[in-house]
């Protein structure tokens, strides 16, 4: 279990990096995040926290029309919060 949260954060940390590049990041980042995010949800089923995170990236993609807007604002912060949800549950190991 210590090896896949290892995985996991370093999955994590590298869509973080890609956030780095804006708008060409995104894409990239988005992908990396809900990659962790399944994995996370392997590795812990009973995390709550997770199942709102997927709750929130599937709102995300219900309204969102396919243009940059303010939209965008709520990706980033589901990026945030997966990283508070991983390094929550790393608390309680």
């Amino acid at each position: 279990m210590k090896t896949a949260f290892k995985v996991i954060e370093i999955t994590n940390v590298c869509a973080l990096t890609f956030m780095l590049a804006g708008g060409y990041g995104l894409p990239v980042t988005g992908f990396l995040q809900v990659l962790t995010a399944i994995l996370f949800l392997i590795v812990f089923p009973k995390n709550k926290l997770i199942y709102i995170y997927f709750g929130l990236v599937i709102f995300f993609f219900l309204i969102w029309d396919g243009v940059f807007s303010w939209l965008m604002l709520l990706p980033i912060s589901l990026a945030f919060f997966l990283t508070f949800i991983i390094y929550n549950q790393k608390k309680k190991l």
